[in-house]
């Protein structure tokens, strides 16, 4: 009961004060001086780094990139706890969450009377970009977003024809192989699957992903060698990836470890859904496939 008064008093003490400092304000777009946005989730902190609004960042979690030189946001926890109190005190606008944010968090914010977005993992680039537009609009910054969106999309639709026009221009013997296989979990094997943001790097590079009717729970390694992937993505899963690698060579019988086809991938970027980063991952990809020729 003491908590949650505490709580309630901070939340109408930081209501009045921002109600008077609303007064002061200039009406219509806010800007990155005004708009203070806490994420509680990496991907969007990525976004708005991205889109040119750190300094609009007041509060992010440990997982999140840090803050650019001249921000001094504070941590207020990690993607699965974080300090309400702490929150409160930074006087949002609004709060960012996606995945991993607990619904009690969300609905204890909510009705102290901050406003929170959630945001569900997109599956897809199309996603990812209208995710990013509606962040820009709600941080009052849709013409940034707009801008930003429309470029990576051109940059997206023009590694694709590229990879598209080098496939046609091959003859039937000269065809790349097309069955892939991209881990970015161990113990058990966690691969990418259908119906992901992530599957469309393998989609949009007309590669077949070999993981189908997958019912979750990780894959035994047995499973992965039955598939017979002519190629390999393996994410570097924050430095297990390099020995992950070393273990499929140990599998010659494997026609991706046989030709060599096997590719260590950021997953920094791979994993984190912005448009820079998928546009990115894409790119290293293509490149890639190219060298393969």
């Amino acid at each position: 009961m003491g908590k949650r008064f505490i709580l309630q008093f901070i939340a109408a003490v930081l209501c009045l004060s921002a109600c008077v400092s609303c007064s002061t304000r200039k009406t219509g777009t806010q800007t990155e001086s005004t708009v203070r946005i806490v994420s509680l989730a990496p991907s969007v902190t990525h976004t708005l780094q991205q889109m040119g609004m750190d300094a609009a960042v007041v509060g992010r979690t440990s997982y999140c990139p840090a803050p650019l030189p001249g921000n001094t946001s504070e941590v207020i926890g990690n993607v699965l706890e974080v300090n309400i109190e702490e929150i409160l005190l930074l006087q949002p606008d609004i709060v960012f969450c996606m995945a991993f944010t607990k619904e009690e968090t969300m609905r204890k914010l909510a009705s102290l009377g901050v406003k929170v977005k959630d945001f569900s993992t997109p599956e897809s680039f199309d996603e990812i970009c209208a995710q990013t537009l509606e962040i820009g609009s709600l941080v009052g910054e849709e013409e940034r977003a707009k801008a930003w969106v429309e470029e990576e999309r051109s940059k997206v639709a023009e590694v694709c024809r590229m990879v598209s026009g080098k496939q046609v221009s091959r003859t039937d013997s000269a065809a790349l192989p097309s069955k892939t296989f991209f881990q970015i979990g161990n113990n058990p094997v966690f691969p990418v699957i259908e119906h992901t943001y992530m599957n469309e790097y393998m989609r949009m590079l007309g590669l077949e992903n070999v993981v189908k009717d997958y019912k979750g729970g990780g894959l035994s390694r047995e499973t992965v060698l039955a598939l017979q992937p002519e190629i390999m993505f393996v994410s570097r899963m924050s430095g297990e990836g390099e020995k992950v690698l070393e273990e499929w060579k140990k599998y010659p019988s494997v026609p991706a470890v046989a030709a060599g086809r096997l590719l260590l991938v950021d997953d920094t970027k791979a994993c984190c859904p912005t448009p820079l980063f998928f546009r990115e991952t894409l790119q290293t990809l293509a490149d890639y496939l190219d060298s393969l020729q």
